[in-house]
């Protein structure tokens, strides 16, 4: 587990338990469902240089441009290998 999601349980435990009901509800649906994850959302411009990770957010991942998010998640709707997966997305 990163240690961002024991931080959240800690500081922030009904947003974890609400993601983590999110998510189940999501799993057990016949969905097609992407969740894309990023950390601080700030108003900067596109750079399309950002990392990704399944399951959570890459180590040190801090920050990300909403146009950056806006990327990742316009290519996520045309690549089906990120069907039913959960994705961190930072700079």
């Amino acid at each position: 587990m990163p240690p961002a999601y024991f931080l959240g349980r800690l500081f922030f435990p009904r947003s974890v338990a609400d993601a983590s009901a999110m998510e189940r509800i999501f799993g057990e649906s016949e969905l097609d469902w992407t969740m894309v994850r990023p950390p601080q959302l700030i108003d900067r411009p596109y750079t399309g240089k950002y990392r990704v990770k399944e399951g959570h957010l890459p180590l040190f991942g801090f920050k990300i441009s909403r146009a950056d998010v806006a990327d990742f998640m316009i290519k996520a709707v045309e690549n089906r290998s990120t069907i039913r997966k959960v994705i961190g997305v930072c700079n």
